[in-house]
């Protein structure tokens, strides 16, 4: 069962904790909704989405645009809410930089909750150059033909051009607060698990091995079926992997009893 709140920076919330706290962050554009679907699903895992500023369910707050300030914030936010549990952080595609900032945050000031692995999806090591990449100067019909590259956008929704001039008003604003991680230096010592989909036309598999230079731990590279927006296609399978890799790393005897009997 869900517990849902209207308001907050964790607006979706299992009613009971069960496995490791997976903070959740969201691709440019998105807000914490995208992760509604994956709560309560998985019993190893919480699944836990994060709201940002100036979001949905935070939209009256103001919006932040400093990265590193942002990161911060989660972090401190993330700690309050765990109170010492095991936590893991989860990104695609923009969220793979946050939750990157947010787990060098938790280690750089010593925090009481260090994560026990960050998955990063969709989005390439930092430092890479990704051609033709998206900026926040982009004008209207630009911003509109990325959306088309990457996908995940309906038809219809692409075709109607004053939900488009909504839309991307506001993945402008993401735009410019990722332009803002450009200095990333941490070497993490959490577990790194990069995830590419193997049709992605922005990233590919070569730009996301890469993130094996930000950890000082074990670092694995898994290519999967799909586009950009993979994750989010492929339902409890997708939950099952995350899950999986979760228990290699935390030592979850009860889900490897489970799934290897």
């Amino acid at each position: 069962m869900t517990e849902i709140s209207c308001e907050g920076v964790f607006p979706f919330v299992a009613g009971h904790r069960t496995g490791t706290l997976l903070f959740c962050f969201h691709h440019a554009g998105g807000s914490a909704s995208v992760y509604r679907g994956w709560v309560g699903v998985n019993p190893s895992i919480d699944v836990v989405p994060v709201e940002l500023p100036g979001k949905a369910t935070r939209r009256r707050e103001k919006w932040v645009s400093d990265f590193d300030k942002l990161a911060d914030m989660c972090a401190t936010e993330i700690v309050d809410l765990a109170a010492g549990a095991p936590i893991a952080l989860y990104g695609h595609s923009m969220g793979a930089a946050l939750a990157y900032q947010v787990a060098a945050c938790l280690q750089q000031m010593h925090r009481p909750t260090i994560p026990e692995a960050v998955v990063v999806a969709a989005r390439q090591a930092p430092g890479e150059t990704v051609p033709g990449e998206y900026h926040s100067s982009m004008g209207f019909g630009a911003l509109r033909r990325e959306f088309e590259k990457v996908g995940g956008t309906p038809p219809e929704i692409l075709a109607n051009d004053d939900v488009m001039k909504l839309l991307l008003a506001d993945i402008r604003r993401d735009y410019v607060l990722h332009e803002g991680f450009h200095h990333a230096t941490t070497v993490l010592r959490s577990p790194v698990l990069a995830l590419a989909g193997d049709s992605d036309p922005a990233v590919s598999p070569e730009m996301l091995s890469r993130w094996e230079n930000f950890t000082s731990g074990s670092f694995e590279l898994k290519v999967l079926p799909g586009g950009h927006f993979f994750p989010l296609d492929t339902g409890t399978e997708f939950l099952d992997l995350l899950a999986g890799f979760l228990a290699g790393i935390t030592g979850n005897t009860a889900w490897l009893a489970r799934n290897n009997a």
